[in-house]
């Protein structure tokens, strides 16, 4: 090998180093841009074979603000689950035997003291059990020795009542007993006691419903370490007791036709919601079941409540052991679905029941308005998609499937879901997301078919929409649709016959009915209903700045309508409605005057009366003594 050169030299030892140093960075930096483009190129790639072919993962809920676009879910047949409960449905419940109750005997009792040291003892309620069963048959006793079945007794009951309030599992395993008894009510399954009297009968039942959580939440102890029933210290020994109570339950309240009975029930088994999330598959059936006496219109709207209480305590309460998630989507699927079909006939006998369904429901979908937001876009998509279908093939079936009380009272549902949800005081949520395509659904579904007869169901949705107003402040413009009413057919003939004392109920209807069209009973519904309506609408940004402008163009239709409508009964009212906006027009306009702002300087105008009460004002005044002569 030959001399190195001094030039050599004195680059290798000024120079060398820096050099290898320079083209390393220079390799890991032609390195990193390649990985990234081959990174680039894959995911291209990926997305290409997207498009070409029907992907299985789930869109994420859109952003948008109109139903076009509200993206389609790919799994979306997950969120129609058939939640329904007939008659001839078997409940899916695992088998229970009554040998597995033999472990009470081994357990005893909490010696639980309150502060003064006197033993605490569970509050069983009333424990009159009714009048005396006199009919009852003497020969029942040779019966039972026949059958190896022990008829309970009103004494025994009364024992095992007294030790039940000390939590006595040995009491509680007799009542279980002869509770499931009860629940099974087959004479095919062998049981240990027999009940005869239906005294007996109610005390073992409310008894037994009553001190069931009291008994096993001193057994089964939960702290902030210990939160989930199954990690508890005597859950192995108590699993078999704990299934075998929930089994019986919802066996026993699927069927129960006594109301005050099933409020007990509801009202005491509430806290033990927590010990379905150890069995997933009974805690469906429960939900089944507690959705069906929900729904069920026979009962009075306070035992339906109750019933709502249990479905929202399953929903919250319990959750998988492994996954920790609650049963919340369960339930948000199975509320909406059972109300849409409850909700197919509107009529006297059942407005109030399926408005009080609609209120507990949008309660449940305020609870996390995360999950509720997947679960509404995905609702809001089937109801976008029927009405681009109607839209676009324009038929007599597919018209027929968005005017329905079912359709209607769906867009009535998510109106009043967002409502609650977004509420200012609320703050940001999810659900905002959904208020631009609930109200393009309302507006596209007002415009389809804009004729006379069908004016009750524009009504429906212009009062849905104006209550979303109120709640959320979301600007919607419906003084168009307002003013439109006014040009209807009813006032441009004069009525030539009446309906009767009958009066005509907008909640009842969406097509006007034939005995009412028209006649003067229409006629002034529909007067009354338009009235009340500009005067909600307007009332919603009564302390809004921006009040006169909205007021002015209002003011100046009402003003071409007087004119119409003079000489008639409607007079007086419409000439009141006009000088109430523009007395409050001019308040507005006096306090808002002092105040400097411009389109970058927005905070007086944002706090503008923020601190006035709207009773205070000549609007809100007028309003409020209107509510209250009604």
């Amino acid at each position: 090998m030959g001399k190195a050169t001094k030039q050599t030299v004195k680059f290798q030892k000024n120079r060398l180093k820096q050099t290898l140093e320079r083209r390393k960075k220079q390799a890991k930096v032609k390195q990193q841009i390649k990985r990234r483009q081959d990174k680039k190129a894959k995911s291209s790639k990926h997305a290409h074979k997207r498009n070409d072919d029907d992907s299985d993962k789930p869109t994420e809920a859109p952003q948008g603000d109109s139903i076009n676009d509200l993206a389609t879910v790919a799994d979306k047949e997950t969120y129609f689950c058939n939640f329904s409960l007939d008659s001839e449905d078997v409940l899916d419940l695992d088998v229970d035997k009554e040998s597995e109750l033999e472990i009470l005997d081994e357990i005893d009792a909490p010696d639980e003291v309150d502060d003064d040291g006197i033993p605490v003892v569970v509050d069983l309620g009333d424990d009159d059990m009714g009048e005396s069963d006199d009919e009852e048959d003497e020969d029942e006793d040779e019966e039972e020795e026949q059958d190896d079945t022990q008829v309970v007794t009103k004494e025994m009951l009364a024992e095992w009542r007294e030790q039940a309030k000390k939590r006595s599992p040995q009491a509680f395993r007799h009542l279980l007993l002869a509770f499931r008894a009860i629940a099974l009510d087959d004479d095919t399954e062998p049981v240990q006691y027999r009940i005869n009297s239906s005294s007996v009968y109610h005390g073992i039942v409310t008894t037994t419903t009553a001190c069931a959580y009291p008994i096993l939440s001193s057994q089964l102890i939960l702290n902030k370490k210990v939160r989930h029933p199954s990690k508890t210290r005597f859950w192995t020994r108590l699993r078999p007791v704990v299934q075998l109570f929930l089994n019986n339950l919802v066996r026993f309240v699927r069927d129960l036709d006594q109301e005050d009975l099933l409020m007990h029930i509801m009202t005491h088994t509430e806290p033990c919601a927590i010990y379905f999330g150890c069995f997933p598959k009974l805690a469906n059936e429960y939900l089944r079941v507690l959705l069906d006496r929900w729904s069920d219109l026979s009962l009075s709207s306070d035992a339906r409540f109750t019933c709502y209480k249990s479905i929202r305590a399953l929903a919250t309460q319990a959750s998988d052991v492994g996954s920790k998630a609650t049963f919340l989507p369960h339930a948000l699927k199975g509320v909406y679905l059972t109300f849409a079909k409850r909700a197919t006939k509107i009529n006297e006998q059942s407005f109030q029941s399926v408005q009080q369904m609609m209120d507990e429901a949008a309660d449940l979908y305020a609870v996390d308005p995360k999950i509720s937001q997947t679960h509404a876009h995905v609702y809001l998509q089937q109801l976008a998609d029927h009405l681009k279908t109607a839209r676009k093939q324009k038929t007599v079936e597919n018209f027929k499937a968005i005017y329905t009380w079912q359709y209607v009272m769906c867009l009535d549902f998510w109106s009043n879901v967002i409502a609650v949800a977004c509420n200012p005081e609320v703050g940001a949520t999810a659900m905002q997301q959904l208020l631009p395509p609930v109200i393009d659904l309302s507006l596209i579904t007002m415009r389809l078919n804009p004729t006379a007869q069908f004016l009750p169901l524009r009504i429906h949705i212009l009062r849905s929409l104006i209550a979303l107003i109120d709640s959320t402040g979301f600007f919607i413009p419906l003084a168009p649709f307002l003013f439109d009413v006014f040009e209807n057919e009813i006032f441009r003939s004069s009525a030539q016959h009446d309906a009767g004392d009958e009066a005509f109920v907008w909640e009842h209807h969406l097509k006007v009915p034939k005995q009412f069209a028209n006649t003067k009973v229409y006629q002034t519904a529909v007067y009354n209903v338009t009235h009340d309506m500009i005067l909600d609408y307007y009332a919603c940004f009564g302390l809004s700045i921006a009040y006169p402008e909205l007021a002015i163009p209002a003011i100046a239709k009402l003003k071409e309508q007087r004119e119409r409508f003079n000489g008639t009964k409607f007079i007086k009212s419409l000439k009141q409605l006009i000088d109430k906006m523009e007395t409050h027009k001019n308040y507005i306009e006096q306090k808002r005057a002092p105040i400097e702002y411009t389109a970058t300087k927005l905070d007086e105008a944002m706090s503008f009366l923020r601190n006035t009460e709207f009773e205070a004002t000549p609007l809100g005044n007028y309003l409020k003594r209107r509510e209250a002569s009604a």
